[in-house]
């Protein structure tokens, strides 16, 4: 029985040993720009919720209160435990094997519902190009509604980009390298177009630090979670640890120049859609807003807000609509006001274009991580072995991929949406295990060589400080806004999880040894 446990848990590392280390710089900054930004579309409801002077300052500082401490806690974990799996082996080695297991657990429930909708998404703005996906059509005697033909979609785009990812983590970075530069060309196009005519227009509008009618507090709790959730994801890639060249140093490269890309991607395009004709005559109150309830409209948010439907009516939007503007209105608003409907056609249609990329990359950058958990999971003996199985050719887990595409394409219905509000507790809560094995680590392995942060005790604690703040107010208006069923379905997702670990450390996991995260990398050995 020994030998045969020992046997078995030397066949999972000969396989984990087929993995290729084959990320360079340029496809992981691919991947990590599509899985903490993306693209500027999603900012749009920081200015219609927070208003545009408090958009534009949170646009800036939430990148240094949030992102960089959150940078940095990753360099330092990740240069000690530059393994597969990554915060995984982070949260275990100090907390031990089950807050390990909930970790990886939580991100793995985050993909499923998180990852999930952005082919959907993508297929709604390909609705713009095709009304069949949204009308549905009828073969024969027989009709198709447009959420089953929306969903055939979305699983093709799933199963399509599965397969772009068994043929190779490299080819999936690289893949992000063009449809990121094919997606940022409309958007520079719209800032470009966006400043001429500010600087034609001779007179810069004067716009209100916060949207009529809201408290700044109500607007700074809003706009907060907004911008937070466009910049997190920092952790998420190091999932894939040993697919990267030199981990230690190329991941912490990546990061910065991902920062500074994500920080241009949403400043300029939105300061360039606000003075550019994209809020004329209080017109920015229309981004990003979507109605409360289906089939209520937006002209009852307005409202609230205290404006009356006749100016809805006037800015050219129907307040009967579902969503107010995105980028691809605000670019045809700056076009038409340049040169007339047919340049703003032109403009919407060709941001259109770029939210479909968008969707297509943040679905490749996320699930790229969330399709590893599993595998680090198995080949550390907490999920079943038949999940460490390792492409000859390619280097990647393939089946680790296949299953989480099945996974992807079940929970792509559009049923099941309205989970979606429990991924960002989820993940919250992961990142604040992260912060804390931080802390933890620097006490229990201290001889361990890391990248620290800078600053001693002080620094850390001044790290550690604004992104828990920022996380726990995240928490609070979550639960405020949604209701306990945010928080609700999250906990019985992790109540799931915790009672499958005690018969998986019982069945699966006896005679596989643990996974060593501190081994050397190529580079070092």
């Amino acid at each position: 029985m020994a030998q045969n446990s020992k046997k078995e848990g030397n066949l999972i590392q000969a396989e984990a040993g087929k993995l290729k280390r084959e990320l360079t710089l340029l496809p992981l900054f691919g991947l990590i720009y599509f899985t903490v930004c993306g693209g500027s579309f999603g900012i749009e409801p920081l200015i219609g919720w927070s208003g545009p002077g408090l958009a534009m300052v949170l646009i800036i500082i939430t990148p240094f209160i949030f992102s960089l401490p959150n940078m940095l806690m990753v360099r330092e974990l990740n240069s000690m435990m530059p393994a597969e799996g990554g915060y995984y082996h982070w949260v275990k080695k100090a907390f031990g094997p089950f807050a390990g297991f909930m970790a990886g657990w939580n991100n793995w429930i985050v993909s499923f519902l998180d990852v999930s909708i952005y082919p959907v998404l993508a297929v709604y703005y390909m609705g713009y190009f095709f009304p069949v996906f949204r009308e549905g059509m009828t073969i024969g005697q027989t009709e198709i509604s447009g959420d089953i033909i929306s969903w055939l979609v979305a699983a093709v785009i799933i199963w399509a980009i599965s397969a772009l990812q068994i043929r190779g983590a490299r080819l999936s970075g690289m893949t992000t390298n063009w449809l990121g530069l094919l997606m940022i060309t409309p958007l520079i196009l719209m800032t470009i177009l966006g400043i001429y005519q500010w600087i034609r227009g001779g007179v810069t509008i004067a716009l209100p630090f916060l949207p009529q009618g809201e408290s700044l507090i109500g607007a700074f709790s809003t706009g907060l979670f907004v911008v937070m959730w466009n910049y997190m994801g920092w952790e998420l890639p190091t999932a894939a640890g040993d697919e990267i060249v030199n981990p230690k140093k190329t991941y912490p490269r990546a990061m910065t120049l991902v920062l500074i890309a994500a920080i241009a991607t949403y400043a300029l395009p939105v300061a360039a859609g606000l003075y550019g004709g994209g809020a004329d005559n209080g017109r920015y109150q229309l981004w990003g807003i979507e109605e409360y309830e289906s089939g209520e409209g937006i002209g009852v948010v307005m409202e609230e807000y205290g404006i009356p439907l006749e100016n809805v009516e006037s800015w050219g939007v129907d307040p009967t609509t579902d969503v107010g503007w995105e980028f691809p209105d605000i670019g045809h608003a700056i076009g038409a006001k340049i040169a007339g409907e047919g340049l703003g056609r032109i403009l919407g249609s060709l941001l259109t274009v770029a939210a479909v990329l968008s969707m297509l990359g943040l679905f490749i950058g996320n699930s790229l991580g969330g399709t590893r958990v599993p595998f680090a999971l198995a080949e550390d003996g907490m999920m079943p072995k038949w999940m460490v199985r390792v492409h000859n050719k390619y280097g990647t887990p393939w089946v680790a991929i296949l299953f989480c595409a099945v996974i992807f394409s079940i929970f792509s219905w559009q049923a099941f949406a309205f989970l979606v509000v429990a991924d960002v507790f989820l993940q919250l809560l992961v990142i604040l295990a992260e912060f804390a094995a931080m802390w933890k680590l620097r006490f229990s392995l201290p001889n361990i060589q890391r990248q620290k942060v800078p600053g001693g005790y002080l620094g850390l604690t001044l790290v550690t400080l604004g992104p828990t703040a920022i996380i726990l107010l995240a928490i609070f208006s979550q639960y405020v806004e949604e209701g306990f069923s945010s928080i609700g379905f999250a906990l019985i997702a992790m109540l799931i999880g915790a009672l499958l670990y005690f018969p998986i450390r019982m069945f699966i996991k006896p005679g596989i040894p643990d996974v060593d995260p501190f081994r050397e990398t190529p580079e070092e050995a």
